[in-house]
């Protein structure tokens, strides 16, 4: 999805994560975030979503919950204040909007070139997609790395994403700048690392009487009409 014009709401996370500028980053950087995150096979957090504008203006906040696991496994929910859910099961990504009754569902390949931030599903598009620098001070126990886009397309769209890890190697923070210097900040709470998650949380079901964009693969089920 494209970036948001400042001064207008951002509907969802997955439109922005759906997303860093580096000064000198090395292999080595990319290889310890490729560890972190290997280490995580499967993943849940509660979260809080803010959007700022360049001024530092809070346009807009949000609350849910994520549910990962690795590979291409994804499942996002935004509560609160437009109810949202986008699930990836490996194959596809789909997008449902309740309140617009729309869903759009993409290949998760063409999703995963327009919204970079899926690497966090599958460490192989890391170096593929990314430049990759670790921004902590030596010693220091929290991680921040930096992420910049390879694909000049997506520098048009976002800038940079940086990722926070703590000291036990959770991560708890994920900070994206687009081209417009808007800023969407994701702090996780609650965060587990490799939970047993049940596998319908992965799969989605079309709900009666929703327009849907995009082709809906042979076999999702699809709710009866009321």
């Amino acid at each position: 999805m494209a970036a948001v014009p400042i001064g207008a709401p951002t509907r969802n996370w997955a439109g922005a994560l759906v997303l860093v500028v580096a000064a000198s980053p090395t292999a080595a950087d990319g290889e310890r975030l490729a560890a972190l995150l290997d280490a995580m096979s499967s993943y849940r957090a509660d979260f809080e979503q803010t959007v700022a504008s360049q001024f530092g203006e809070v346009l807009q906040t949000a609350t849910g919950t994520m549910h990962l696991e690795r590979p291409g496994r994804l499942r996002w929910r935004v509560d609160e204040p437009y109810p949202q859910l986008v699930v990836a099961d490996g194959e596809h990504v789909w997008i449902y909007d309740p309140d617009l009754e729309q869903v759009t569902v993409q290949p998760f390949e063409e999703t995963v070139e327009g919204t970079p931030a899926m690497f966090l599903t599958d460490t192989g598009m890391l170096e593929q997609n990314f430049r990759v620098r670790l921004d902590s001070p030596t010693g220091e126990s929290v991680k921040r790395f930096v992420l910049s886009p390879r694909d000049p397309q997506s520098r048009s769209l976002f800038r940079t994403i940086t990722l926070t890890f703590s000291a036990e190697g959770l991560l708890t923070q994920l900070d994206i700048v687009d081209d417009l210097d808007q800023k969407t900040g994701m702090v996780f709470r609650h965060g587990q690392a490799n939970p047993v998650l049940e596998s319908g949380l992965f799969e989605f079901e079309v709900p009666a009487g929703v327009d849907v964009i995009g082709n809906i693969p042979d076999d999702v089920p699809a709710e009866p009409a009321a």
